[in-house]
This record gives C-alpha cells, structure tokens and sequence, in this order.
C-alpha cells in the first residue's frame, strides 16, 4: 500500500481509479481499516479516484495523538498533500465523525460528504460506552465480540480477517480515539457544513439507530437519506449493491 507523509508522519492508504474527481473514505473505531472500503472503491463510477485512509494499521500516530479531531486535521492534510481539488469525503461510524469535523472545519475544502452508519453524538450511547470499558479491562481478548456489533451477516472469511486485522491495532489508540469520540457533539456545528450530504442508514443497525441519521439529516442543511433495508452497521461491505448504487447516484449529482 502506498504511503504519503501528513504533518510529518506517514500515513498508509488504498487507492483505486483514475480520473479528474476524488473521493477520501475513513473507516470507524475499533481496529478497523481500509479493507472496509475496499469494494466502494473498486466500483466507483468512471472518472472517479478514490482513496481509503488507514489509521491504526500501517500509519503512524498523529503528531498530537489519537483524536476525532486530529484525524479530521489528518483529512485536510491528506487532500492537501495529495493535490486534491475539493475531494468528496466520507466515512463510516467514527470515521463519520470525523468526516463532520473536517466538513464543518473547512466548509469550502470539499465537494460532497457521506455519513455511513454515523451520527453527530454518543450521549447516553451504553453500547459504546460499554465495548470502550470492555477493550479497557480486556485488551484484544474479546475484538471478536466486539467485531460482531458492526455486521449483521457476513462471509466467515471477510469477519475472520476483519477481527484478525483488528487484534493487531494498537490498543491505547483505539481507547484514546474512542473516548475523544464518546467526548464529542457535533450537533453545534452540523449548520456549518455545506457541502451536499448522503446520509447512509442500515435498518439493521444496532448502534447508530435511525434518530442519529434524522439528527444528521435535521442540521446538516443540504442533505438526503440513504435507507439499506437490509444492512446492519456496515453497508459497504454486507450490502454493497445498494450501498453503491445510492453511492453512485449521490455522485451523480455533485
């Protein structure tokens, strides 16, 4: 995978396509990756480049450390360092969160975002809280356990590499981003971001249930919804027809 330095660190990442528009695509918590974006980015439409960002495997730490905010700034860094020309941004879960904080940070920088099984706030979120106390008390032990949140159905061979990958993340930064994120409401600054908005919410979702996305939906002014009837947490990856064709159709667009 290739490497580009961002605030003076390396930062791995999945490309795929070529074209004059791009896309940056942020994977979420836990010890996620950019292999959950793998198929969104071999599909998309002619024309388009996009880009996956790995933060916990192959890249190194921010320079101020793990944070949704510092790897919002690490957003801004990678399109800048690449020459990006007002990329469409998107990420899934907590990458979601970090997308709302790089679109409301520099609401000009970029031509679309798209929110996947996200929301602007984790207030009284017990699930989250909960899967944070368990990596705190259990390391690695349990990362099937708490893999198995973000999937409703998936090939034994995708989740096996998806939790082994996971086991191999560094555990005091899944904690350190995953508190940042507990800590975080972006509900303030959700009227700042101007790009156009796909909102993407599985019916199968556990965790980020439909009132996140209608939150989304209600601050971020130019905005629509993606409803995957018959996804979980992770669209991309257990439903990646529909989640392209919406995907495609929101591009279409801008």
């Amino acid at each position: 995978m290739p490497t580009i330095s961002v605030d003076g660190v390396p930062v791995h990442y999945a490309e795929h396509g070529k074209g004059e528009r791009a896309a940056i695509f942020m994977h979420g918590g836990f010890g996620s990756s950019s292999e959950l974006w793998e198929r969104t980015l071999m599909a998309l439409p002619p024309g388009w480049r996009g880009f996956a960002i790995d933060n916990f495997l192959r890249s190194a730490p921010p320079p101020d450390g793990y944070s949704v905010q510092a790897l919002a700034r690490r957003v801004r860094g990678f399109a800048d360092a690449m020459d990006l020309d007002r990329p469409v941004i998107g990420g899934h879960s907590r990458g979601g969160v970090v997308s709302q904080l790089a679109a409301s940070n520099d609401p000009e920088r970029y031509g679309g975002l798209v929110l996947v099984c996200t929301g602007a706030v984790m207030t009284n979120h017990n699930l989250g809280r909960e899967l944070l106390q368990n990596l705190r008390d259990n390391g690695h032990a349990h990362m099937r356990e708490i893999s198995a949140h973000w999937f409703r159905a998936l090939p034994t061979d995708f989740f096996d590499g998806y939790v082994e990958r996971a086991c191999t993340a560094p555990l005091e930064a899944m904690i350190e981003v995953q508190q940042s994120l507990l800590d975080t409401d972006c509900r303030p600054l959700l009227g700042r971001i101007t790009a156009p908005t796909l909102v993407v919410f599985g019916a199968y979702d556990a965790g980020r249930t439909i009132d996140h996305a209608e939150t989304l939906l209600a601050g971020i002014p130019n905005s629509r919804l993606a409803h995957m009837p018959d996804s979980g947490h992770t669209p991309t990856v257990e439903t990646p027809a529909a989640f392209d064709t919406a995907l495609h159709a929101f591009l279409a667009t801008l």
